[in-house]
């Protein structure tokens, strides 16, 4: 039962390299050689950081060196970081990894223009724990050839070896490496970007499902506010709680039994491989490790340090105490069928149901099945899909959406293309991260036309705020997207046609803020 990105894309790339034409950059660190094709240029696995090996395990990263006279050959991608064996189509699934994957990639396109190009900053999702910068879904050469915007994706520490976490003190194992990581690989692009073509005052930041969430923590941490200009969030599941560390103990014990060390033994942890840890990792995944019911579908999450993480981002969005940068921020219409499905392989009945919403809502589930009835006497699993892509997703991101959005939006359009595989469940359902190949345009041979219609929107809008700050400019697009205001909450509702609509899911919304977005017990 995980909770990620699924996709399979019918295609390795999206165009034929032009006879591998290398192409040479000038860092602050050293010579890049990348690649050049026929849509853009591109260069694969930049260090950013110093491999986090041996000493430097669980250790806040450190940044890399100069590396010349040397050049950096960034012509093949990375691996991917540490983590378990991967369930999605084979095409997805990271062919190579290592401890050393603090990496990015830049993808520029082949605009001789000598003005600096916007930078679009993205930052892979997969539930903190699994996928990397280089899947295909992610491909993005001809979203930067149509759009004359920069592309850099960026790896970070996953799972355990990014996540976990004992204590603060300085012997133990203090977790958020892997937003730390992200922090580091953002400083580096802003310092390096120009070299490339970007405006390293023209940053926007954006992200999916664990991206969007590390998103959501960067554009709401004073210390990050130089470092970009605007923001989107992407699906964020924002009711999914981060960790303290007291509720990492049960982890760290069960942690601990799969790798014979003791809970307090950190230089046993030290000791194991990589391998021995995501083994372990892979066994944990399967317990239950808090009676906070939805970290099982994100078990290894920040960790509320009050140094990296004050808290919830829902909670500290209500007291920043800085001027909010733009922000789009939306989600799509069936988040919640994916995991539910995942996780619930036969049909959910009207009793089992009503267990579920006792063991998730507690002294609230009375209130939560009055509003959300059996439907019927058979399987109740889209129904269930159907509350939790409110609670989870959609009514929780209203609440930060209401401190800080300058435009909102519900993507409500299905893979127009046999993309599923085996999940057979989301034919049809807008699935999360069914957004993400009209994001890149990266299932361009495969759209239909109304696909291809969709995704020139769906990009339009994304690189005007970008470049502008405002989707609606300097590109027209075929409907203008208004500010989202409290009282008149509109959003651009991506479906074929576009629509603009308005107070998505309100009354339920306002039934889930009454009753809150954290789990209730005596």
């Amino acid at each position: 039962m995980m909770f990620y990105i699924f996709y399979i894309i019918l295609i390795h790339c999206q165009s034929i390299v032009n006879a591998n034409k290398p192409v040479t950059v000038h860092t602050n660190y050293g010579d890049v050689e990348g690649y050049e094709t026929d849509l853009a240029r591109v260069f694969y696995g930049i260090p950013y950081a110093q491999p986090p090996v041996d000493t430097l395990r669980w250790k806040r990263p450190v940044p890399i060196p100069k590396w010349a006279p040397r050049v950096i050959n960034a012509t093949q991608p990375a691996p991917a970081c540490p983590q378990p064996p991967c369930s999605l189509p084979a095409i997805l699934c990271p062919k190579i990894m290592s401890e050393d994957c603090l990496y990015l990639n830049v993808f520029t396109p082949l605009s001789n223009d000598s003005s600096l190009l916007p930078v679009m900053l993205y930052i892979a999702g997969g539930n903190f724990q699994y996928l990397d910068a280089s899947i295909p879904v992610y491909e993005p050469q001809h979203f930067v050839n149509q759009t004359n915007v920069i592309c850099v994706l960026i790896q970070y520490r996953l799972g355990v070896l990014g996540f976990y976490a004992t204590g603060p003190g300085p012997n133990d194992i203090n977790g958020n490496y892997g937003i730390l990581d992200q922090r580091t690989a953002i400083a580096w692009i802003k310092a390096n970007i120009k070299a490339f073509g970007g405006n390293p005052n023209q940053i926007t930041m954006y992200g999916e499902s664990a991206g969007a969430q590390s998103t959501a923590l960067h554009y709401i941490t004073p210390e990050m506010q130089s470092f970009f200009q605007a923001a989107i969030i992407q699906s964020a599941p924002m009711s999914i709680p981060f960790r303290t560390y007291a509720e990492y103990i049960t982890s760290g014990v069960l942690l601990g039994e799969q790798l014979n060390c003791s809970y307090t033994n950190i230089s046993c942890f030290r000791a194991a491989s990589y391998q021995q840890i995501i083994a372990a990792q892979k066994v944990v995944n399967t317990m239950l490790t808090s009676l906070e019911i939805l970290l099982f579908f994100e078990p290894w999450v920040p960790v509320i340090d009050n140094s990296v993480v004050h808290g919830q981002v829902i909670d500290i969005i209500q007291n920043v105490s800085f001027p909010l940068k733009p922000l789009i921020i939306g989600t799509l219409t069936e988040e919640a069928v994916l995991y539910i499905y995942e996780g619930w392989h036969k049909p959910v009945y009207p009793e089992q149901y009503a267990e579920i919403l006792v063991a998730t809502f507690n002294r609230h589930a009375l209130k939560v099945l009055e509003r959300f009835p059996p439907q019927g006497t058979g399987d109740q699993r889209l129904l269930l899909a159907s509350l939790g892509t409110r609670w989870v997703f959609a009514c929780s991101t209203r609440v930060f959406a209401r401190k800080a959005a300058t435009y909102t939006y519900v993507f409500g359009y299905p893979l127009d293309f046999d993309g599923w595989d085996n999940l057979t469940f989301c034919i049809g359902h807008v699935c999360h991260g069914s957004e993400l190949p009209y994001v890149f345009e990266s299932g361009w041979v495969n759209f239909t036309d109304a696909g291809r219609k969709l995704a020139t929107n769906l990009v339009t809008y994304w690189t005007n705020f970008g470049k502008t700050h405002n989707p609606n400019q300097p590109v027209t697009p075929s409907l203008s997207w208004p500010k989202t205001s409290i009282g008149s909450e509109q959003y651009m509702y991506f479906q074929n046609p576009l629509q603009v609509e308005e107070n998505y899911l309100k009354d339920d919304c306002d039934f889930f803020d009454k009753i809150g977005y954290k789990y209730y017990y005596p």
